[in-house]
């Protein structure tokens, strides 16, 4: 991930982070914005408008991006293998213990 990118996407999310995210990951390849938010519960669709606005702010900040793919999942489980490279958000989650009775 870029500077730029990470700049832009500081910016952008300023104040903007829904309690109910628990990641973004956002990635540019070959003119193309992917833009996934992860929930703990389905999203509203106030909490998708909002990171739509955000989404929206980062793509006006690079105009050579001609397709975008935003995803808005709910994603009860906590979230795992995120490497740092396109994940701009990650939450802290407790990991979830087995029951070595079940």
């Amino acid at each position: 991930m870029t500077s730029s990118l990470l700049f832009s996407l500081h910016r952008a999310l300023f104040g903007a982070i829904p309690k109910n995210l628990k990641g973004l990951r956002v990635k540019i390849t070959n003119n193309l914005l992917i833009w996934q938010a992860f929930f703990d519960t389905e999203p509203t669709e106030e909490e998708k408008e909002v990171l739509s606005v955000a989404c929206t702010e980062v793509i006006a900040d690079f105009p050579n991006i001609i397709k975008v793919e935003e995803e808005y999942l709910y994603h009860p489980s906590p979230l795992k293998n995120t490497t740092i490279e396109e994940w701009v958000f990650v939450r802290w989650e407790p990991e979830i213990k087995k029951d070595p009775m079940n």
